[in-house]
């Protein structure tokens, strides 16, 4: 039953990326068991093919009420093209204080879709590369079903 919902999960975030014009990457990976281990870091690569191309860089995060905690730590690190590399700490708040999810969706899954990074250009044409590790203070959080990264052309409105 979880395998059918993930192939349907994922076949629509296809067809929603394929829709949307404004997308130029999206990549959701999948954690096994809903669990992120804090050696098993996650890895995206993306070519920018226009430096002069404003985008809108997201995390897209989907959690489930397993979750322990209000806030969700994670480190990524950026590879440029020109071999120099960059780490970030991000945090995204999954809960309020008083236990209400800030992810939409009904039932045990909770989607989230953070702006990390807004009208950002890319100084280099090349592959770009982020490694995401779970920045928890536990070898393994409990409850991250899937992590993103979704990068959409930045339009003028």
């Amino acid at each position: 039953m979880k395998r059918i919902y993930l192939m349907i999960s994922f076949f629509a975030l296809m067809l929603f990326a394929g829709c949307n014009s404004k997308t130029y990457y999206a990549e959701v990976r999948q954690l096994p068991d809903e669990k992120w281990a804090v050696d098993k870091p996650l890895y995206y690569k993306m070519t920018i093919e226009d430096s002069m191309q404003y985008y809108n860089m997201y995390i897209q995060l989907r959690n489930t009420t397993d979750f322990e905690t209000q806030n969700f730590y994670v480190f990524m690190k950026t590879k440029y093209p020109d071999g120099h590399t960059e780490q970030d700490t991000l945090g995204f708040i999954l809960c309020d204080k008083f236990g209400n999810w800030t992810g939409k969706g009904n039932g045990r899954l909770k989607d989230n879709k953070f702006l990390f990074q807004p009208k950002v250009r890319f100084p280099f044409n090349g592959e770009y590369i982020f490694t995401v590790t779970q920045g928890m203070r536990t070898d393994e959080v409990v409850g991250i079903e899937s992590f993103g990264i979704v990068l959409e052309k930045f339009e003028e409105k």
